[in-house]
């Protein structure tokens, strides 16, 4: 258990690491967003909500951890938690269905834009190839893992 404790502390870490360069970097991007090109104000509202989401996302696990890292008990919860293998089948399976719906609706959707308005069209072409590119990379290299 003092093995998944280090890996424990790490996460931590590396967490905290994490929510400081964020608060940083979107520090620096408000106070100097006089420099930058005028937003809309849906924009600088979904910044900010997407900033605090990611940054409570972040203190929950924190906490987690800090919880896990001070009490054997919810160290041990948290182990087999993280070690069930019907939660590894259901996010495997979750995972899987989820990228068929993502690849289908980047593709239907790029053909639909396409008839609207090129930028769209391309952007989600990007974004369909980025998705591909990762996918077959993974694939790949899982293929020669195992």
């Amino acid at each position: 258990m003092e093995k998944y404790k280090v890996q424990i502390r790490t996460r931590k870490n590396a967490l905290s690491v994490v929510a400081a360069a964020m608060l940083l970097i979107y520090a620096g991007l408000v106070f100097y967003r006089g420099g930058l090109p005028d937003l809309p104000s849906f924009i600088k509202g979904f910044h900010t909500g997407a900033f605090i989401g990611v940054e409570l996302c972040i203190v929950f696990f924190l906490a987690r951890y800090i919880k896990a890292i001070k009490n054997e008990a919810e160290l041990k919860k948290l182990y087999i938690e993280e070690k069930d293998e019907r939660n590894a089948v259901i996010l495997q399976s979750a995972s899987s269905l989820s990228m068929v719906i993502i690849l289908v609706g980047l593709g239907m959707a790029s053909v639909i834009a396409g008839f609207f308005n090129t930028m769209i069209f391309y952007t989600l072409m990007a974004a369909l190839f980025f998705v591909l590119i990762v996918f077959f990379a993974l694939w790949i290299y899982f293929a020669k893992k195992i």
